[in-house]
């Protein structure tokens, strides 16, 4: 057997363990869009903050800066326990030449809309939030 074949035959057995384990990732940016879109839906902080980059350009009323992965979703947490998420809609989403992917979308928290846009860059691999704005109508 050639060493060709035998590193195929490596790869393929290796493969389904990888993905398990989670160290390769074949979702797309599209794929993380529909995760963030969802978790905003169900006003889950922790859930769009799992697709944080490490720093993340947060902007929300009162906060405009950009933080750390885990500062950013305690702000989101608490942005969401005054403003109950009863809607989210994306309106529009694209991508740029960059190969990055955005989103913007309406939500309706408590008596508010807001308009929300999100940019998803692929870092090593890994679809994740740069930046989050969320803005009131």
């Amino acid at each position: 057997m050639n060493m060709k074949k035998m590193y195929v035959r490596l790869i393929a057995m290796m493969l389904p363990t990888l993905l398990c384990m989670g160290f390769v990732d074949f979702s797309g940016p599209g794929e993380t869009v529909t995760q963030v879109a969802a978790a905003l839906q169900a006003g889950n902080a922790s859930e769009v903050a799992k697709n944080f980059n490490a720093m993340v350009d947060l902007t929300l009323p009162g906060y405009d800066e950009t933080y750390s992965k885990t500062q950013a979703g305690q702000i989101l947490k608490d942005f969401f326990t005054q403003n109950p998420v009863k809607s989210f809609k994306i309106t529009r989403q694209g991508s740029s030449p960059d190969g990055s992917q955005y989103a913007i979308g309406t939500l309706e928290a408590g008596k508010k809309v807001f308009r929300v846009y999100f940019i998803i860059k692929s870092v090593n691999g890994q679809n994740l939030v740069h930046q989050l704005q969320v803005q009131e109508n």
